[in-house]
């Protein structure tokens, strides 16, 4: 593996994810809003824009049209209950979480096909059961989880893989920035430790798929 497209590389699983990438001498494009210090290269993109997206592909294609996986990492998280959910609390999540990974994709479809590149779809165990006061955030992950089956249909008899991998709760800033409650994250998983089982899984050979994934935290 000599290259990786990776969102939501900036902060949290991303980042721990490109980090080790980087070290061991694996080219990052990162998508993101910052330019994270590991990466060897950085595309400004802001997932919630349409053109930004469009904009970011037109360089990977211009310039990092060769590479191995196409990563999707970068989520938001939303936790309102059902009586409090807004129009634009839902557009917010549906935007970063499914329809930035559809586009993208489906942007670089092509591509993923002539490269024999795997894609890894990062969901979480909330895709796979129900929470309260999560169900847009649930909603995205549940979706995503369909939609990597669909790739998987649509790339069945191609080079590629297509990996939903569904972690727990992990140490990261990512609840903490858009949830009130005061959550301990001492007894979470290191997403380090998350990071290298996802390298782990993309560098095995070919010939085997880890179609899906799922990671409970170990209370």
């Amino acid at each position: 593996m000599r290259k990786i497209i990776l969102t939501g590389g900036s902060d949290g699983l991303g980042q721990a994810f490109g980090e080790i990438c980087a070290q061991e001498k694996i080219d990052v494009v990162c998508l993101s809003r910052q330019a994270p210090q590991y990466a060897a290269h950085h595309i400004q993109t802001n997932l919630l824009r349409e053109d930004s997206i469009l904009q970011a592909v037109d360089q990977i294609k211009a310039h990092h049209a060769c590479f191995d996986a196409l990563i999707h990492c970068a989520g938001v998280y939303s936790a309102q209950s059902p009586s409090t959910l807004s129009y634009s609390e839902v557009e917010r999540v549906m935007k970063v979480n499914l329809i930035a990974p559809l586009l993208l994709t489906g942007q670089l479809f092509d591509l993923i096909k002539e490269n024999g590149a795997d894609i890894l779809n990062v969901g979480s165990t909330v895709g796979t059961k129900a929470y309260e006061d999560q169900c847009a955030y649930g909603a995205s992950k549940w979706a995503l989880r369909g939609v990597s089956q669909n790739w998987q249909l649509e790339l069945k008899k191609t080079k590629c893989r297509v990996i939903q991998f569904n972690p727990g709760g992990f140490k990261s800033d990512l609840v903490k920035k858009y949830d009130s409650q005061n959550v301990d994250l001492s007894a979470y998983m290191d997403p380090q430790d998350l990071a290298r089982f996802m390298l782990h899984i993309l560098q095995l050979p070919k010939s085997m798929e880890i179609s899906e994934v799922l990671i409970n935290r170990k209370d």
